[in-house]
Protein backbone atom coordinates (compact mmCIF):
# COMPACT_ATOMS: atom_id res chain seq x y z
CA UNK A 1 0.00 0.00 0.00
CA UNK A 2 1.26 3.14 -1.26
CA UNK A 3 0.41 5.84 1.80
CA UNK A 4 -0.33 9.65 0.47
CA UNK A 5 2.53 11.44 2.76
CA UNK A 6 5.20 10.79 4.12
CA UNK A 7 5.43 9.57 8.45
CA UNK A 8 7.26 12.59 9.40
CA UNK A 9 3.73 14.77 8.40
CA UNK A 10 1.68 12.50 10.67
CA UNK A 11 1.88 13.95 13.93
CA UNK A 12 0.86 17.53 11.85
CA UNK A 13 -1.68 15.59 10.11
CA UNK A 14 -3.44 13.90 12.91
CA UNK A 15 -2.79 17.02 15.08
CA UNK A 16 -4.84 19.45 12.60
CA UNK A 17 -7.81 16.97 12.10
CA UNK A 18 -8.09 16.77 15.56
CA UNK A 19 -7.82 20.78 16.03
CA UNK A 20 -10.25 21.06 13.16
CA UNK A 21 -13.07 18.81 14.70
CA UNK A 22 -12.49 20.33 18.18
CA UNK A 23 -12.90 23.46 16.68
CA UNK A 24 -16.02 22.95 14.52
CA UNK A 25 -17.76 21.04 17.94
CA UNK A 26 -16.27 22.77 20.91
CA UNK A 27 -15.76 26.67 19.34
CA UNK A 28 -18.43 26.58 16.33
CA UNK A 29 -21.35 24.39 17.82
CA UNK A 30 -21.37 22.30 15.41
CA UNK A 31 -22.95 18.65 15.30
CA UNK A 32 -19.50 16.08 14.97
CA UNK A 33 -21.19 13.99 12.95
CA UNK A 34 -22.78 16.77 10.69
CA UNK A 35 -19.71 18.18 10.37
CA UNK A 36 -17.35 14.97 9.42
CA UNK A 37 -20.48 14.92 6.36
CA UNK A 38 -19.48 18.46 5.45
CA UNK A 39 -15.67 18.07 5.56
CA UNK A 40 -16.43 14.93 2.99
CA UNK A 41 -18.76 17.04 1.00
CA UNK A 42 -16.43 19.93 1.21
CA UNK A 43 -13.63 18.32 -0.50
CA UNK A 44 -11.04 18.78 1.58
CA UNK A 45 -10.88 15.35 2.65
CA UNK A 46 -10.34 13.98 -0.57
CA UNK A 47 -7.57 16.74 -0.52
CA UNK A 48 -5.89 15.31 3.00
CA UNK A 49 -6.10 11.83 1.47
CA UNK A 50 -3.93 12.82 -1.29
CA UNK A 51 -1.48 14.29 0.75
CA UNK A 52 -2.05 17.56 -0.05
CA UNK A 53 0.24 19.43 2.36
CA UNK A 54 -1.67 22.51 2.37
CA UNK A 55 -4.41 20.17 4.31
CA UNK A 56 -2.25 17.71 5.99
CA UNK A 57 -0.09 20.64 7.22
CA UNK A 58 -0.14 23.89 6.04
CA UNK A 59 -3.41 24.89 7.64
CA UNK A 60 -4.21 24.68 11.38
CA UNK A 61 -7.23 23.02 12.64
CA UNK A 62 -8.98 25.91 12.98
CA UNK A 63 -8.34 26.98 9.55
CA UNK A 64 -9.06 23.38 8.36
CA UNK A 65 -12.50 23.75 9.91
CA UNK A 66 -12.55 27.56 8.61
CA UNK A 67 -12.16 26.05 4.75
CA UNK A 68 -14.97 23.46 4.96
CA UNK A 69 -17.67 25.49 6.71
CA UNK A 70 -16.83 27.90 3.88
CA UNK A 71 -16.57 25.26 1.13
CA UNK A 72 -20.06 23.78 2.12
CA UNK A 73 -22.48 27.04 3.66
CA UNK A 74 -20.21 29.93 2.07
CA UNK A 75 -19.26 31.69 5.22
CA UNK A 76 -16.50 31.76 7.63
CA UNK A 77 -16.68 31.60 11.28
CA UNK A 78 -16.19 34.34 13.67
CA UNK A 79 -14.98 32.50 17.07
CA UNK A 80 -12.12 32.35 17.99
CA UNK A 81 -10.26 29.02 19.16
CA UNK A 82 -10.23 28.12 22.61
CA UNK A 83 -7.33 27.36 24.66
CA UNK A 84 -8.64 24.18 26.19
CA UNK A 85 -5.43 22.86 28.42
CA UNK A 86 -7.15 19.17 28.34
CA UNK A 87 -7.94 17.65 24.75
CA UNK A 88 -11.57 17.42 24.00
CA UNK A 89 -12.83 13.53 22.64
CA UNK A 90 -13.77 15.64 19.36
CA UNK A 91 -10.25 15.78 19.13
CA UNK A 92 -9.61 12.61 19.95
CA UNK A 93 -11.74 11.62 17.41
CA UNK A 94 -10.05 13.57 14.49
CA UNK A 95 -6.84 12.63 15.76
CA UNK A 96 -7.52 8.80 15.61
CA UNK A 97 -9.48 9.06 12.10
CA UNK A 98 -6.26 10.76 10.65
CA UNK A 99 -3.79 8.03 11.88
CA UNK A 100 -6.48 5.51 10.62
CA UNK A 101 -6.64 6.91 7.25
CA UNK A 102 -3.10 7.66 6.43
CA UNK A 103 -1.89 3.55 7.59
CA UNK A 104 -5.16 2.34 5.89
CA UNK A 105 -4.70 4.84 2.65
CA UNK A 106 -8.61 4.32 3.32
CA UNK A 107 -11.04 7.41 2.48
CA UNK A 108 -13.19 8.83 4.77
CA UNK A 109 -16.07 8.26 2.94
CA UNK A 110 -15.61 4.91 3.02
CA UNK A 111 -14.94 4.93 6.77
CA UNK A 112 -17.87 6.51 7.46
CA UNK A 113 -20.03 4.27 4.79
CA UNK A 114 -18.54 1.41 6.76
CA UNK A 115 -19.47 1.98 10.24
CA UNK A 116 -16.81 3.97 11.23
CA UNK A 117 -18.91 7.15 12.03
CA UNK A 118 -18.09 10.10 14.28
CA UNK A 119 -20.57 9.25 16.79
CA UNK A 120 -18.88 5.02 17.00
CA UNK A 121 -15.65 6.53 17.23
CA UNK A 122 -16.58 9.03 20.49
CA UNK A 123 -18.00 6.09 21.76
CA UNK A 124 -14.75 4.56 21.57
CA UNK A 125 -13.27 7.40 23.52
CA UNK A 126 -13.63 6.39 27.31
CA UNK A 127 -11.57 3.07 26.79
CA UNK A 128 -9.00 3.46 24.12
CA UNK A 129 -8.50 7.68 24.26
CA UNK A 130 -4.87 6.36 26.79
CA UNK A 131 -4.35 3.31 24.55
CA UNK A 132 -2.29 3.09 21.97
CA UNK A 133 -3.06 3.80 18.30
CA UNK A 134 -2.56 0.50 17.60
CA UNK A 135 -5.94 -0.60 19.33
CA UNK A 136 -8.27 2.42 17.85
CA UNK A 137 -6.72 0.58 14.57
CA UNK A 138 -7.75 -2.88 15.56
CA UNK A 139 -11.19 -2.02 16.94
CA UNK A 140 -11.82 0.56 13.95
CA UNK A 141 -10.87 -2.52 11.42
CA UNK A 142 -13.56 -4.53 13.26
CA UNK A 143 -16.07 -2.10 12.87
CA UNK A 144 -15.70 -1.82 9.11
CA UNK A 145 -14.96 -5.66 8.52
CA UNK A 146 -18.56 -6.18 11.08
CA UNK A 147 -20.36 -3.50 8.95
CA UNK A 148 -19.60 -5.17 5.39
CA UNK A 149 -20.67 -8.41 6.71
CA UNK A 150 -23.95 -7.54 7.67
Amino acid sequence: MTRAYAETYLDDAMNNLGDMFDYAAIDCGYDPEEFFSQFIASGVAGAFERGNPKYVAGLSGPELAAEVIFRTLGTRPDEPPSEAVDKSPEYWAGWSLAYYQWHTARHFSDMRENGLTIGRVLSLYPTLHEADISKFVTVADRIIKNNKEE
